[in-house]
């Protein structure tokens, strides 16, 4: 896991070293490097089958500013009612992410017949250690973290590990296509540092990590996202705060924020990404939103995005919404707002920085055309309907531009959503543009 803030940026890497069968003692590696001036504070849980979560060690760790921290943390398996995941959690001032890690392999039952249980494994031994000696000689890349960005001029710390017979070698690519660094790699496991070149543009460097040998060839690849450098009088943002933290549906909430920019957006946003209200950035630090009629409790964000120059910058918050009792009559009227302009051309760059929606009307079965404008881990774009189940999609690759779906047969003109969803530092994010097919 890797995660770029204001302060800096912070890395962990967490996973199974050990296990002790006969104590029932898992051993865990914990490594942590932190490039913030604030002190992290790190714990691991045991999540059970029914998402309960329990301390799996009573001590925490501390990572002291500007350090690398690597820590052993013993987990005894049997203390536990159930042990479905081990994660660990590192928080600070403006961090907060949390890294899974496998389990101990867990007892197979006994068979009731020893004596099949006998021939079966003096007739297995042979093609079991056959098949294992083959499959620990095949090519495989377990492990290829990058943070998904970072801020260009800086250098960044990719961690990886490969097993099998074969060469093992990284690239680094530029926007343009140019091949920055790469070349052969002698350890199936470590860091690479990829530096990256100071630019005023924003841009997508793709990093390939390539395993090939006589028994196949395993690829990896993974995209980072370099931000315009900022240099004295760019864009930024500090202390976002919503009141109330808990509001009503159709209830007015109040955005403060200090902010540096030309010009921007306050958006309220649901939980899968959807826009639900938004107002133009305003340089006295106040913005007001109405929160949308919901049946039920919600979590919501409220996303603070401005511009100054070629800069720019975003700080979201958290906002609880509590439905009343009742259901207000009006509450399945609530439609998304998904942009100032519904009868332009297409979602624009300074309202969606991952995709535009080149022609906001189409016809009935004609060809809705997606311009990538900023290359995603595991993206797929597809077409949902208004009850937000998905009519058509397809993933997206790194190298992608243009992406195409077919728009659906309609009698009366029909509003859709074209969503975007893809992996981004540890959980999944979704980007939402509004399209509309007429007969």
């Amino acid at each position: 896991m890797a995660l770029q803030t204001l302060a800096g940026s912070v890395s962990a890497f967490f996973a199974l070293e050990s296990f002790d069968k006969r104590h029932g003692v898992a051993m865990y590696a914990l490594r942590v490097v932190n490039r913030t001036k604030a002190v992290l504070v790190c714990r691991t849980w045991v999540v059970s089958r029914e998402g309960d979560a329990m301390l799996a060690y009573p001590v925490s760790f501390e990572v002291e500013p500007l350090s690398t921290s690597a820590t052993q943390v013993p987990v005894w398996s049997k203390d536990f009612p159930s042990f479905d995941r081990a994660l660990a959690e590192v928080a600070g001032d403006g961090v907060h992410c949390l890294v899974e890690a496998a389990v101990p392999p867990r007892r197979q039952p006994r068979l009731t017949y020893a004596r099949l249980a006998a021939a079966c494994l003096m007739a297995g031994t042979l093609a079991l250690g056959s098949a294992a000696a083959l499959r620990s000689a095949l090519p495989r890349i377990g492990a290829f973290a990058v943070p998904p960005e970072t801020l260009a001029g800086t250098t960044v710390s990719a961690d990886y590990e490969a097993g099998g017979i074969g060469r093992l070698s990284y690239s680094v690519t530029a926007p343009d296509g140019r091949e920055l660094q790469g070349g052969d790699l002698a350890d199936r496991s470590g860091t690479v540092r990829v530096a990256v070149p100071v630019s005023q543009d924003a841009g997508a460097y793709t990093l390939q990590m390539v395993l090939a040998g006589p028994l196949g060839t395993a690829k990896e690849t993974r995209v980072l996202n370099a931000l315009a450098a900022r240099g004295p009088g760019s864009a930024a943002i500090e202390n976002v705060s919503v009141t109330p933290a808990v509001a009503q549906p159709g209830q007015k909430i109040d955005i403060a924020y200090a902010a540096d920019g030309d010009g921007g957006y306050v958006r309220l946003l649901g939980a899968d990404g959807t826009i639900w209200a938004q107002q133009p950035f305003s340089h006295g630090g106040q913005t007001q939103l109405v929160v949308p009629p919901v049946s039920s409790l919600h979590e919501m964000r409220v996303l603070v995005h401005v511009n100054r120059g070629r800069s720019s910058a975003q700080s979201m918050t958290g906002l609880a919404v509590a439905a009343p009792p009742a259901r207000p009559p009006e509450a399945d009227a609530a439609v998304p707002v998904a942009s100032d302009d519904e009868s332009g051309a297409g979602a624009s760059a300074d309202q969606n920085g991952t995709f535009e929606v080149l022609t906001s009307t189409v016809t009935s079965g004609g060809t809705i055309r997606i311009r990538i404008l900023s290359p995603r881990n595991g993206m797929r774009i597809a077409l949902n309907d208004s009850q937000s189940r998905e009519v058509t999609g397809r993933n997206v690759g790194a190298e992608a531009d243009v992406v195409t779906l077919v728009a659906p047969a309609v009698t009366i003109p029909t509003r859709y959503t074209v969503v975007a969803t893809f992996t981004d530092g540890f959980g999944e994010e979704s980007v939402v543009a509004p399209v509309t097919v007429v007969p």
